[in-house]
């Protein structure tokens, strides 16, 4: 019995030698992709430290004593970068949100003009005085991490704006009374905690955002799980191309006067539709159960034809490079998982090192999941994703040459 088994075993490890690609694939593919959530995850967990800061841009007067301060304040938390210039230029708002619709950087706080003047502006009662920030931000940024910021600025802004409202009643009643100061600062500290802050920190999107609402889970899920299902298309397609070769039939259609050209289109095609049907399944689920807004239709329709054709070029030059059943399942596994993750799919792409950002660039899947939350959560329409449906199709066209440049039918 025992030599039984070790014979057949040794036959086993025969058949896994023969075809070393898909051994090496079994090994490749989770070592692919622990490096990859790993270098991404890592910043959902530091993201706001110091090594993982998050940026964000600034814009004030430049006499503003109040706003110096305060940003001064954020500058010495470890977790924060503030960036008050652009290419050598001061920041503008305009500036500011065009960065952000460009999805550079998610945030941005405003100082107004007058916000020093309008807090610290002569009134009888010292606690109706008010001045307002604007924090400004993309809309599909989480939003457990914008509370923290936005609970982290307000605390400073309360304290900067209440020690400048202290130090100048305190110094108008030391000069009526003077040696009067402690007594006078206790009482102004004991004002300010019963009233609160005078400082009002608005929250709210770029100007060009068709948002009047912060975007649910659901409409940034729903895109994301959409793509990745989507891309599973590789693994049915390389696989029925591997069928039809092993079992000769690409033989028989060389006798047939077709371009391979015409082949690949008529045999997508149906795969095309396979893509489009799953769209408009995942996307109905999250209108009808989760009532989910899809935004501009033409958009969303342009959107997913793009994705739709990247996802069915990529399978087939998979089916191009896969000689075996093996191979093709590997292959096909560890694109799907490696680029829905290095895309943003599995983690956002803010909370991503630098490094892993510009990759992620290169992957369709990005450019599909910034389309949706363009139509979706910032509410633009067919003119304002035409760069993301473009660099998809030019994805899919890319795929497409190489699969046609390396396939043979009887190979």
């Amino acid at each position: 019995m025992l030599r039984q088994m070790i014979a057949i075993t040794l036959k086993e490890l025969k058949v896994l030698l023969l075809d070393r690609e898909a051994l090496a694939l079994l090994f490749i593919m989770p070592i692919f992709f622990i490096l990859v959530m790993s270098f991404a995850l890592k910043g959902v967990f530091e993201a706001g430290s110091k090594g993982h800061p998050i940026e964000i841009l600034v814009v004030h007067p430049p006499d503003s004593p109040l706003a110096d301060r305060t940003i001064a304040d954020l500058k010495r938390l470890e977790g924060f970068v503030l960036i008050e210039t652009h290419q050598g230029t001061r920041l503008t708002s305009e500036k500011a949100e065009e960065l952000i619709r460009k999805g550079t950087y998610p945030l941005a706080l405003l100082f107004p003009e007058n916000f020093t003047e309008n807090l610290l502006k002569n009134e009888k009662d010292f606690k109706e005085r008010k001045a307002t920030v604007y924090l400004l931000s993309d809309p599909a940024m989480n939003v457990q991490l914008l509370t923290t910021v936005k609970g982290t600025i307000e605390g400073i802004l309360e304290h900067q704006a209440f020690l400048a409202s202290l130090s100048q009643n305190s110094q108008k009643m030391a000069g009526l009374a003077p040696g009067l100061g402690g007594v006078i600062n206790q009482l102004f500290k004991k004002a300010y905690e019963i009233k609160g802050a005078r400082v009002e920190l608005i929250h709210k999107f770029p100007k060009n955002y068709r948002v009047g609402r912060r975007p649910t889970a659901t409409e940034q899920n729903v895109p994301g799980y959409t793509i990745f299902g989507v891309f599973f298309i590789v693994l049915t397609l390389a696989s029925s191309f591997l069928k039809e070769r092993q079992d000769g039939t690409f033989l028989r259609i060389l006798s047939a006067p077709i371009s391979k050209t015409t082949f690949f289109m008529g045999k997508l095609f149906p795969y095309y539709l396979v893509n489009l049907i799953q769209i408009g399944l995942m996307f109905s689920v999250g209108a009808l159960v989760f009532g989910i807004r899809l935004g501009s239709f033409p958009a969303f329709v342009i959107v997913s034809l793009a994705l739709a054709a990247s996802a069915n070029g990529l399978g087939l030059l998979v089916a191009t490079l896969g000689r075996t059943e093996a191979q093709v399942n590997g292959l096909s596994v560890l694109l799907a998982v490696t680029l829905s993750a290095l895309g943003g799919l599995m983690v956002p792409t803010f909370v991503m090192p630098n490094w892993m950002k510009t990759l992620s660039l290169f992957t369709p899947h990005a450019w599909a999941l910034a389309g949706y939350h363009d139509v979706i959560i910032r509410g633009l329409g067919v003119k304002d994703i035409l760069t993301e449906t473009s660099i998809l199709f030019g994805f899919a066209s890319f795929f497409f040459g190489i699969a046609l440049w390396r396939f043979r039918f009887n190979n």
